[in-house]
């Protein structure tokens, strides 16, 4: 399975990035085509002790490469780009991209 995981850090305004994210921007990341499941993890400690390093690891999975590569060429998939560096500067928050395989 092709993923998409995204890690967003701890925001300044907790409040305004969590109804942001509700209502705005993951409706916009569920039009990205191809997408079959949207998985949004909050962080609510560290095993190890101390302050977690991110607030949410959010994953978008789809169910082939072919799917994938479709996803990330297309519109939706860059408007949910560009509105998430845009709330994320709104609420000081800062997110890391990243593609993964599940094996």
């Amino acid at each position: 399975m092709h993923k998409i995981l995204v890690t967003y850090t701890r925001p300044d305004d907790v409040a305004g990035f969590d109804k942001y994210f509700r209502d705005v921007h993951a409706p916009i990341v569920r039009k990205i085509p191809g997408l079959k499941k949207l998985v949004v993890n909050r962080i609510t400690g560290n095993a190890m002790g101390g302050d977690p390093s991110f607030y949410l690891v959010v994953g978008l999975q789809f169910g082939s490469r072919k799917d994938f590569e479709a996803a990330m060429r297309s519109e939706e998939n860059a408007a949910a780009g560009k509105d998430a560096v845009e709330f994320c500067r709104a609420t000081g928050s800062e997110f890391e991209v990243m593609i993964a395989h599940e094996e």
